[in-house]
């Protein structure tokens, strides 16, 4: 995720919101991603097995969009998870934050 921190500016109180974030793959080999998931707020916001795996080749970039709903005004700040067949993902996930504001 490039930057590790995402500035996602500004989200609607109880909308959906498509947020976009960069997915970096800055390995050598495709990397495959099979879910993105918040620890905050206990949901997945892109699940592989029922939309298919994102895909990123060697070196290359992806901007991938998710629809985030937040439920409260204010400061959203949230810990998101990416699992991938990445080497240095041993199964818990690439830690990321998106913060944004909530009006």
């Amino acid at each position: 995720m490039v930057p590790r921190k995402t500035e996602i500016g500004n989200l609607v109180l109880n909308k959906e919101n498509s947020v976009s974030m960069v997915l970096k793959n800055t390995g050598d080999a495709q990397l495959t991603v099979t879910k993105i998931s918040s620890q905050k707020f206990n949901a997945v916001y892109f699940d592989g097995e029922k939309k298919g795996p994102i895909t990123i080749g060697a070196g290359q970039s992806q901007t991938i969009k998710v629809a985030i709903v937040p439920s409260k005004a204010g400061r959203f700040l949230d810990s998101i998870l990416i699992f991938s067949d990445a080497r240095n993902d041993i199964g818990n996930g690439y830690k990321g934050i998106l913060a944004g504001e909530v009006k």
